[in-house]
């Protein structure tokens, strides 16, 4: 490690020591705060620039070394310098303490956790790479972790720090004004009757709904991003386009137009799928004879004597057409159309998040949509163990 990052790891340890020693935390609670208030609005009266410029400051070293309080401070913020300035303090001064324990964890750290967990970490940093910018307003937004939780994590992976810094200072700064505004009512509580008053349950509402408004503001976002670029149609052709007949595409189609959705299934090989035709129908038939087989060939453990036993596999197959005719039925176009599902037989291409096209015999038809399902199964995947193609 080199000499810069042992004195600032020092620098670090001291600070937080020193904070425990002198027990910063209790006054960083609302008993503190409200007790305190009368004091520090009347050193801002008469020396407001050092009052904000202190309480700046005292943010910014509580956020960098991620000592519980800075929502108490945020309150403080709003309850002694108003909605305004409190809201310019703490949006800032919150986003800049955030900025520094991002680049402590950088520093110190970054550079020893991509070495050792490099290979690990790859696709975590092709995504941070990609989408870190949205996966952090994602954060920030919706608080599943705690902020001095993400501002560590954050240095250790590959985000621009610019990115971190403008990311953060917006995604904070609905819930910096929530608890802000908040502040600043209930520094007008003096007595019980003051608790029920218009603007500070206006506050606490806020602060109730804050979650569901991030939360669709984030959705909101997502929206935008999935279908930037597309065109949405002025009316739609059906209510669902289900792509695949299989098993996942037929009860998605049958459960469609039970609640009476108007809905379209495309095939373009064999109603059924996968299931019926080639999988699991055939393969328990076969397993049928096997067990059949299997039996008479062991029958002498039970005192029955079979010479010999044969298999006619041509014969075997037939009769495993025969089990798929007879449960052909239940999955045939007839039998949805008559279910009230539209059935094309064709090819389906996805063009827009609401268009598909399709071809048939040579001809290709636009269809337009609300939703699409697609149900077109997978090929078979063999993972890569060793030794496994010797099996």
């Amino acid at each position: 490690m080199s000499v810069k990052k042992i004195l600032l790891a020092l620098v670090i340890i001291a600070a937080v020591v020193a904070a425990v020693m002198f027990d910063v935390t209790q006054y960083l609670n609302l008993d503190t705060l409200k007790a305190q208030q009368a004091r520090v609005n009347g050193w801002f009266e008469t020396e407001p620039l050092l009052t904000f410029a202190i309480y700046f400051i005292a943010y910014v070293l509580v956020t960098a070394l991620s000592i519980p309080g800075a929502t108490i401070l945020t309150l403080g913020a709003g309850a002694i310098f108003g909605l305004g300035w409190g809201l310019l303090l703490a949006s800032f001064a919150s986003s800049v303490g955030a900025l520094l324990a991002f680049l402590s964890a950088r520093f110190l750290l970054k550079d020893w956790v991509q070495s050792k967990f490099g290979q690990r970490l790859e696709a975590i940093n092709r995504g941070v790479k990609r989408d870190g910018a949205f996966y952090l307003l994602s954060l920030r937004l919706v608080p599943i972790f705690p902020f001095f939780v993400i501002n560590l994590a954050l240095g250790l992976t590959q985000i621009r720090t610019w990115t971190f810094y403008w990311v953060s200072q917006v995604g904070m700064l609905l819930g910096t004004v929530v608890y802000v505004n908040a502040g600043t009512q209930l520094a007008e509580i003096e007595q019980v009757g003051d608790v029920v008053s218009a603007d500070l349950i206006g506050a606490f509402v806020l602060l109730g709904i804050f979650p569901l408004i991030a939360k669709w503001l984030l959705t909101a976002i997502k929206r935008r991003r999935a279908f930037k670029g597309f065109t949405r149609p002025q009316h739609y052709d059906n209510n669902l386009i289900v792509i695949g007949a299989g098993s996942a595409g037929l009860v998605s189609a049958y459960i469609a137009a039970t609640v009476k959705a108007k809905v379209t299934l495309i095939e373009r090989d064999k109603m059924g799928g996968d299931c019926l035709n080639t999988g699991c129908v055939p393969s328990k038939a076969l397993l049928h004879v096997a067990n059949q087989v299997h039996h008479m060939r062991h029958s002498e453990q039970l005192g029955i004597k079979v010479d010999s036993v044969s298999v006619d596999f041509q014969q075997v197959l037939a009769r495993v057409q025969q089990v798929i005719q007879r449960i052909e039925p239940h999955d045939s176009v007839e039998r949805y159309q008559g279910l009230g599902v539209n059935v094309e037989l064709g090819e389906a291409t996805i063009k827009s998040p609401w268009e598909v096209e399709l071809k048939q015999d040579g001809e290709l038809r636009r269809l337009t949509t609300k939703h699409i399902v697609v149900a077109t199964g997978a090929r078979p995947l063999v993972p890569n163990l060793p030794g496994i193609n010797e099996v």
